[in-house]
């Protein structure tokens, strides 16, 4: 037994895919929450995949996995999951962060994208692409090939405040030493992430998280289902393939240096994301428990319907349910 507290008449979710996906990213949501802090990242992937999995098999859809992380074969690309009417694709990430919720730190996410068949960029096999992330108000202020300061000083003449101004989210990785050293040279502030490819993306391009641009290198799939999200939120995404090896040049090939525009990643025209917090952050807060309940907070995007919605759901556990 659930109860959505989001205000919003029951008429006007009807035929809505992300409210539909939304019971996918909860049911995730919570069996990952249960290892929050237990050292277990395999045990919070596992629940939380399966739990996601159940859930899609008994929707409305049928959804053929297209975007999905690399290290859960059980939702590899190919995948088909559900057996309804509504056929489409799939991102699928049951955790984002999966070793954050088993460490017991912030920013953990479920997340679903959905979009119609064929609606995801077909791209090369690369593994890796660099990205800018920026929201609305700084639409057309970015260009890849330009320094770090100048794509920061043309965000913030379009958002009419100084570079001093402006925090930047960059993941914490090795590869990102020199990225940071040229953010904090322009006066940005700078906010540090352990995990969050897609949750930094989304971050930047919503408002209220105090995050006003995201950059860095991240996993191609990733890349991709954040573009959904941040297509649906009217911010700007441009990325740009990055092969690590030979092998992944000659796939890419003359593509090396084309930047896609957030078009070019999601060329669908029906977009429909959820997410919900698993342990909480600038985006969402975590999923939290009671006495004989639980709580979870989501967003849930629709392009078809323009719409951006927080979702509060309260879900009654165990004989409290019944």
């Amino acid at each position: 037994m659930e109860q959505h507290k989001s205000g919003i008449p029951s008429f006007q979710l009807r035929g809505d895919l992300s409210v539909e996906l939304v019971h996918a990213t909860e049911a995730a949501a919570l069996a990952g929450s249960v290892f929050l802090g237990k050292g277990d990242a395999e045990g919070v992937s596992a629940a939380a995949g399966v739990a996601m999995r159940e859930a899609l098999s008994s929707s409305a859809i049928k959804g053929t996995v297209v975007l999905s992380p690399r290290h859960v074969a059980a939702l590899a690309p190919g995948t088909t999951i559900g057996d309804g009417e509504r056929a489409v694709d799939i991102g699928i990430y049951p955790v984002e962060g999966a070793s954050q919720v088993a460490r017991g730190h912030i920013n953990a996410v479920s997340l679903l994208v959905a979009v119609e068949p064929g609606g995801f960029a077909r791209l090369p096999a690369a593994s890796q692409m660099e990205k800018f992330v920026a929201g609305p108000g700084a639409r057309g202020a970015i260009d890849l090939d330009d320094p770090v300061a100048d794509n920061l000083r043309r965000i913030a003449f379009a958002r009419d405040c100084r570079v001093q101004d402006l925090t930047v989210a960059i993941l914490e990785r090795p590869r990102h030493h020199e990225l940071i050293a040229d953010v904090a040279a322009a006066g940005a502030r700078i906010r540090i992430l352990e995990e969050g490819d897609f949750a930094s993306a989304v971050m930047a391009a919503i408002s209220g998280t105090g995050i006003d641009a995201a950059i860095g290198i991240g996993d191609l799939h990733a890349t991709l289902v954040a573009a959904c999200a941040v297509r649906c939120l009217g911010g700007e995404l441009l990325a740009r393939l990055l092969p690590r090896n030979d092998e992944e040049r000659a796939l890419i090939g003359d593509q090396a240096s084309h930047v896609y525009g957030i078009a070019e990643l999601v060329p669908a025209t029906d977009i429909a994301v959820a997410i919900t917090g698993v342990t909480g952050g600038p985006l969402l807060p975590g999923v939290s428990f009671g006495s004989g309940f639980a709580e979870t907070s989501s967003l849930v995007m629709s392009s078809r319907h323009a719409t951006v919605r927080r979702i509060t759901t309260t879900h009654h556990l165990g004989a409290a349910a019944r």
